[in-house]
């Protein structure tokens, strides 16, 4: 075999609208600290059968490849989970506007 379990289908990658708990975790494109309480981005991968990992981007950090990423699994920047805390928010909705921007797709 390739490495892969047999049978394994691959999973997009999901992603969510969240803020940080805690300071402790970095963005995986600038690897500056997030902030406690600073609106990010959770990127949760699908690494192998019954296993995932979550990724974290700072609400800064959405360019172009990723925001197309987000727009390929969530169809419109709308349409990204926001986490309870956050609906309605006037981060969420800079961080909406910044996917819709970058990727090319209209809010």
């Amino acid at each position: 075999m390739n490495g892969r379990a047999a049978g394994f289908q691959q999973r997009p990658s999901t992603y969510k609208i969240s803020a940080a708990p805690t300071g402790r975790a970095r963005c995986r494109r600038c690897r500056r600290c997030i902030e406690k309480g600073a609106t990010r981005v959770e990127i949760c991968a699908f690494v192998r059968p019954g296993r995932r990992t979550l990724l974290l981007r700072c609400a800064d950090c959405v360019d172009a490849r990723f925001a197309a990423a987000v727009l390929a699994v969530h169809g419109r920047a709308e349409r990204v989970p926001v986490e309870a805390a956050l609906v309605g928010s006037a981060e969420a909705r800079r961080v909406q506007r910044a996917i819709a921007a970058s990727g090319g797709g209209v809010t």
